[in-house]
């Protein structure tokens, strides 16, 4: 009993880190027609910084995932949180300083990039790692603190910049670094579990010549690709697509979105954990989900109704909910004894995928609009119903 109370403040970290990470992934967005203004941008040069930052959490996850193990999670987990709290007071710092606003905004985002890489990498494992029954359930449920964090950053950002304007947004990035800074002190005190002993595990090699983990990697790619490519442009699209005041884009589009995927993997992580007989399985589920995602992106295009606007991020964040926490899952049932390697590659898979659909949709919006490009970007989420297809029929003839 003394074991599982212990790990209460690692699990309330975890679930702090979660919403940190939403921070560092999502504010750029939110700030997107803010840091136009400000610096005359492009579509494209907004869609790099996200590019950029996803790269570098990529790298991170891919360099250090075969060393955390040996040296331990607690010092990259700090210096996460740690580098957060300095990309952010860098982002801020731009506009008062005489330097190109754009390399500075960069720089920024490498900071941020270092952070999401550490918190992406760890987290899952961390949680992983603690004595429980049911894994899916937590992995589920501490992931949706990240669609609550998103939805919460959203509506406190633009409600803030409602009231003081549009050129404060420096001082709200100088409010939310306080939360990985004081997610730092609780890293740097809470227990945590052991992991897999490295002379435990199975090998890299061994795993990536198997199909089923090849296809679990491209899944996640499409997992975090359906996501982002998504949320990190309702923004805008609200705004300038459908004429929304920002304050209602935000609050009500992001948000929706945000806490409609909070909800998915709330409601499946309880139902999970309670048994329920009737509930499908979650790879059926992820399937079911991506199809909803499809439909969604093509409402967002076509439609110039704000309410079926609205109603398309509430359908896309429930669609799109357990598609990463449950390739994460997959992952783990498939592979039990895999270290944290396996968590950088699909971390790294994930957020190639995070930083090319975003990236992509801005890309095309320069050329043919936001309507195109949520159009054309559908077939993102068509990629994830094809792998899960495919994902069925790897098991069944497994089990056959």
């Amino acid at each position: 009993m003394s074991k599982t109370i212990s790990y209460k403040l690692t699990v309330k970290a975890c679930y702090l880190g979660t919403i940190c990470q939403a921070t560092i992934v999502n504010l750029t967005a939110i700030l997107f027609t803010a840091l136009a203004a400000d610096f005359n941008l492009s579509y494209t040069q907004l869609g790099a910084l996200v590019l950029v930052n996803f790269i570098t959490q990529v790298a991170v996850a891919l360099i250090f995932g075969s060393i955390v193990d040996r040296f331990g999670f607690r010092r990259f987990l700090v210096g996460g949180h740690i580098a957060a709290t300095i990309g952010m007071a860098w982002f801020a710092a731009t506009p008062w300083l005489p330097f190109n606003a754009y390399a500075m905004l960069m720089i920024g985002t490498l900071m941020f990039g270092v952070a999401g890489g550490f918190l992406e990498l760890l987290l899952s494992p961390t949680l992983n790692a603690i004595p429980s029954d049911e894994k899916s359930s937590a992995m589920s449920i501490m992931h949706a603190f990240f669609c609550f964090g998103h939805a919460g950053i959203a509506v406190i950002t633009t409600l803030f910049l409602f009231i003081f304007g549009r050129e404060a947004w420096p001082f709200v990035m100088l409010i939310w670094l306080l939360m990985p800074l004081t997610n730092a002190i609780l890293f740097a005190k809470c227990p945590i579990a052991p992991t897999v002993p490295e002379e435990s595990q199975s090998s890299v090699k061994d795993a990536i010549k198997t199909p089923l983990f090849i296809l679990l990697v491209i899944m996640i790619l499409f997992a975090g690709a359906s996501e982002l490519a998504f949320s990190q442009w309702t923004s805008a699209f609200m705004e300038e697509a459908m004429g929304l005041p920002k304050i209602i884009g935000d609050t009500a589009g992001v948000a929706a979105f945000a806490l409609a995927m909070g909800f998915g993997r709330v409601a499946y992580g309880v139902l999970k954990k309670r048994g329920t007989g009737w509930l499908p399985s979650q790879s059926r589920l992820m399937l079911m989900g991506s199809a909803l995602a499809i439909f969604s992106y093509v409402i967002m295009a076509m439609t110039y109704n704000p309410f079926l606007g609205f109603l398309a991020c509430i359908m896309c964040g429930i669609g799109v909910s357990l598609l990463w926490p449950g390739t994460l899952s997959l992952s783990v049932k498939a592979f039990p004894l895999a270290g944290t390697w396996m968590f950088a590659i699909m971390a790294a898979g994930g957020n190639i995928g995070a930083s090319l659909g975003p990236a992509a949709l801005g890309i095309i919006a320069d050329n043919g609009g936001l309507r195109m490009g949520y159009l054309l970007t559908a077939v993102v989420p068509l990629g994830a119903v094809i792998c899960l297809v495919i994902y069925h029929g790897l098991r069944k003839k497994a089990v056959s």
